[in-house]
């Protein structure tokens, strides 16, 4: 009798472990993002950004569109290590609208003069592990006007995990009211004359998760910020960098 209980406890005990594994793989992290879209200063059309958060499903059109938005992850940047705060996959839709004889080139994060820009200025897919994620060169988008999906994703700390916050955690996120006062990033839309062929520039194009505003500012591999005194690998304008 004994051996029967002892075996069916263990056995209880075998599947509150899967359950409990399976909870963690499933968890979903959430973090408060702000995103700021621009018409670069040729104008010529109107941009506007779309999500999957319930609350702020899309922006209106205009020469300027600010999103503050409650985002789960989506899957991983399969270019980046397990342990870097950036591998997240924070999917935003940007959308820009150009005026008749005008077309859009894509969006960068740098804002340059009319002219200037070349096609490695502009930004460019992540490689992601999500089946979902769509091309942004997509012919089915043409009618809507361009899509490009954006990873948004930027080192500071998930404010909230399905797995510890239950299906609340999107809410209880959004409650913390913690945005960041300056954008996590700023985009610009790239407009150019219908048939324009940008030069072709130096790189290889700008990857989709670079949080701009926190440039210089440095995160330990959790995602915390790094005083100046911290020592060891901290993560610097999303690179590894060692401090010493």
């Amino acid at each position: 009798m004994v051996k029967f209980y002892f075996n069916h406890v263990r056995r209880l005990l075998a599947v509150l472990v899967v359950c409990l594994v399976a909870a963690n793989a499933s968890a979903t992290p959430f973090k408060n993002i702000h995103v700021q879209l621009n018409v670069n200063e040729s104008g010529r059309g109107k941009v506007y950004i779309r999500t999957e958060d319930p609350s702020n499903l899309q922006t209106r059109k205009g020469e300027t569109a600010t999103l503050k938005a409650t985002i789960g992850e989506n899957g991983n940047d399969i270019n980046r290590s397990e342990d870097d705060p950036l591998r997240g996959l924070y999917m935003i839709w940007l959308y820009g609208e150009p005026e008749d004889g005008f077309e859009l080139a894509g969006f960068s994060l740098a804002k340059k003069a009319d002219g200037e820009y070349t096609k490695a200025d502009l930004l460019v897919s992540t490689y992601t592990d999500n089946g979902n994620f769509d091309d942004p060169y997509a012919a089915d988008k043409v009618d809507e006007g361009y899509e490009f999906i954006f990873n948004a994703n930027c080192p500071h700390e998930v404010d909230a995990k399905t797995d510890v916050d239950g299906d609340n955690a999107r809410e209880i996120a959004r409650a913390k009211d913690n945005w960041s006062e300056e954008p996590d990033h700023v985009i610009y839309a790239v407009f150019i004359p219908a048939g324009t062929i940008l030069p072709e520039g130096d790189t290889e194009g700008i990857k989709s998760t670079q949080c701009v505003v926190n440039a210089g500012q440095a995160y330990t591999l959790t995602g915390q910020k790094a005083s100046a005194a911290y020592r060891g690998i901290v993560i610097l304008d999303g690179k590894k960098v060692v401090r010493k």
